[in-house]
């Protein structure tokens, strides 16, 4: 079972606001911005597309993001993939990383996934959403000392992340420290962490099983 994602924000298409400067690729992006208002994916598709190839204000690589992004919410996610290292050749960019990152996971690519984690981290290990995400997938490995590591990096950096705190309840019961176990639980419940009955039963769960 693949471990629960946090999922980044979508990008929110905003216009350049050009209108004396506007040039032929700038149009093209109005329409595929238009289109996938609209929810018409195939079709911003193909605009955002032809927009790479046409003389814009827009940088390639946000036009491979828009790309990318588009086939992620089709589920296509090695096209996804193809696009957003298109976009990281051009500029390094933090978010579209740990997409990339979450393309691979979600393609049971976990070695990929996890050295792209990394590469995160290298890149901003100011932020804490990297940290989160490889200490979530070591934990999906039973690779509890590092799941720890990590997640506990992510929640000294974000205070305020609610599902680490759930993973490290959760990370804790696994080394077989309830007591802790626990506290953890209490700190997701106090965020409002989302699906905090699942991560509870989780916890149950290995508590009945050190008694046996």
């Amino acid at each position: 079972m693949k471990t629960k994602l946090i999922i980044l924000p979508i990008l929110t298409f905003v216009l350049l606001g050009l209108i004396s400067c506007a040039k032929t690729g700038d149009i093209t992006v109005q329409k595929a911005m238009n289109a996938y208002k609209k929810q018409n994916l195939e079709e911003a598709l193909v605009f955002f597309k032809q927009a790479a190839e046409e003389e814009s204000n827009y940088s390639k690589e946000t036009l491979y993001t828009f790309i990318s992004t588009i086939y992620t919410m089709q589920e296509d996610y090695e096209q996804a993939i193809v696009f957003q290292k298109k976009s990281l050749e051009l500029k390094k960019d933090y978010r579209t990383i740990i997409s990339l990152a979450m393309n691979y996971h979600l393609l049971s690519k976990d070695n990929n996934a996890e050295e792209i984690y990394k590469e995160a981290i290298a890149f901003a290990p100011e932020k804490s959403e990297a940290y989160a995400m490889l200490g979530s997938l070591y934990l999906s490995q039973d690779k509890t000392d590092a799941a720890l590591e990590n997640l506990t990096k992510a929640s000294i950096i974000t205070p305020q992340y609610a599902v680490v705190h759930a993973n490290l309840a959760v990370a804790h019961a696994k080394k077989g420290d309830f007591e802790t176990a626990a506290k953890e639980l209490e700190k997701a419940k106090e965020l409002k962490c989302e699906n905090i009955e699942e991560f509870k039963s989780k916890i149950e769960k290995l508590k009945d099983s050190s008694k046996k």
